[in-house]
């Protein structure tokens, strides 16, 4: 009869690991597939935007679509990266842990390529198109994207900057962002571990006390 009940078998292999690490890699697949869709739809979209330019400004709205593509295949290539970093993941003593700590990580570098490829995007944009709501539009949808633009805007006079100025700050913005991003989600990432690490070493003293204990002996 015991046979039949299975349940045991299937909690001892969920508490493994390796069943999240699975589905959280194929899910991040999935997900960077549907991204490639979704950016492909919004990118010919933003195309729409460009031909009604003019002149010059033209130029810079091709310019701005090719960084949209370096900046969506850099985003991808991360996603399946950190995907197969997840899956090789083997049996530990933490099951969600080390999976949390690959995703912050790759949170980081996600929003730094996106905020480099913005940056610069934007920025060549701004030198032959002036203000445009392109870039805007592109990255409306990302949560906390666009604040060192408008931070660093607010300090060199905002509205009243020159095209150039502008153009400048919005590179300098994106690698500004880049950096944050990449430091914010990287801390939280090693901030996990350093807790993963002292509550293995607590653990590992609290079995020696105890050891010690029984056997009599002084730790």
């Amino acid at each position: 009869m015991q046979k039949y009940f299975f349940m045991q078998r299937v909690l001892r292999f969920i508490g493994e690991g390796t069943l999240f690490s699975r589905i959280f890699a194929s899910a991040l697949r999935v997900f960077a597939v549907l991204l490639s869709i979704g950016a492909l739809v919004g990118w010919i979209q933003l195309w729409k935007l460009v031909f009604d330019m003019s002149g010059a400004a033209i130029l810079g709205g091709v310019l701005f679509q090719a960084f949209f593509v370096v900046g969506v295949y850099m985003v991808v290539h991360t996603l399946w990266i950190r995907a197969a970093d997840i899956q090789v993941l083997g049996k530990s003593e933490f099951t969600i842990i080390p999976i949390v700590s690959i995703f912050l990580r790759m949170l980081g570098e996600v929003y730094a390529c996106i905020s480099i490829a913005v940056g610069v995007g934007g920025g060549v944009l701004q030198l032959f198109a002036g203000y445009s709501g392109l870039a805007t539009r592109a990255t409306r949808s990302i949560p906390g994207m666009g604040w060192e633009q408008t931070l660093l805007s607010g300090l060199f006079g905002g509205d009243t900057t020159s095209s150039f100025i502008s153009a400048l700050l919005l590179m300098v913005g994106g690698a500004i962002g880049a950096l944050f991003w990449l430091v914010f989600f990287y801390l939280a990432s090693e901030f996990i571990v350093v807790l993963v690490d002292i509550a293995r070493n607590t653990r590992a003293i609290r079995e020696i006390v105890e050891r010690h204990t029984q056997t009599g002996q002084n730790p």
